[in-house]
């Protein structure tokens, strides 16, 4: 309907490694962001100076790199029943989780950079920053060892030919 004349996106062929390099942009960004983020709050200091402009510097990509995860793989991560989809139950919750807190992290930090809100509104819009950012965090290294080491290993299945044995009982109950 939207896209007349055009074949459909699961038909189209995938380029793998653009997505395995933004996979990986989106995770440098994350990175950079939280050890700029949470680990000046772990010291017991507020954001400033170096870490302040790694943490903007970085913002830009992460921003880019979240969009377009969510585009690329939207369609794969949806909720459907179709057996050959690419990620599993977890993965796509721990993804719309991660588009939705990486969405809120940036629309709370662009909101509060703003005037609109007094200061009241500036500082509820930072907490929402911060536990946003937290549940993205969460999310993404969650997401992030599922898809690179934890996936579940798929055991070979070899094909029988024969016939179950009908002396041996089906139930043991």
């Amino acid at each position: 309907m939207f896209r007349p004349g055009r074949r459909a996106l699961a038909a189209a062929p995938r380029v793998f490694w653009i997505e395995r390099v933004i996979y990986a942009a989106f995770l440098v960004a994350v990175l950079l962001m939280a050890l700029s983020s949470f680990g000046m709050i772990l010291a017991g200091q507020s954001m400033h100076e170096w870490m302040l402009i790694v943490h903007m510097s970085v913002a830009g990509l992460f921003a880019v790199a979240l969009t377009a995860l969510a585009v690329l793989w939207a369609e794969q991560a949806s909720f459907t029943r179709d057996p050959a989809t690419r990620f599993y139950t977890g993965e796509k919750v721990a993804f719309w989780l991660t588009v939705a807190a990486g969405f809120s992290t940036i629309l709370s930090a662009m909101l509060g950079m703003m005037s609109w809100f007094g200061t009241v509104g500036q500082s509820i819009l930072l907490d929402v920053h911060r536990y946003s950012a937290l549940v993205l965090l969460i999310c993404a290294i969650f997401h992030g060892y599922r898809l690179l080491i934890g996936r579940p290993r798929v055991q070979p299945t070899v094909p029988t030919t024969t016939s179950p044995d009908p002396t041996v009982p089906l139930s043991t109950t």
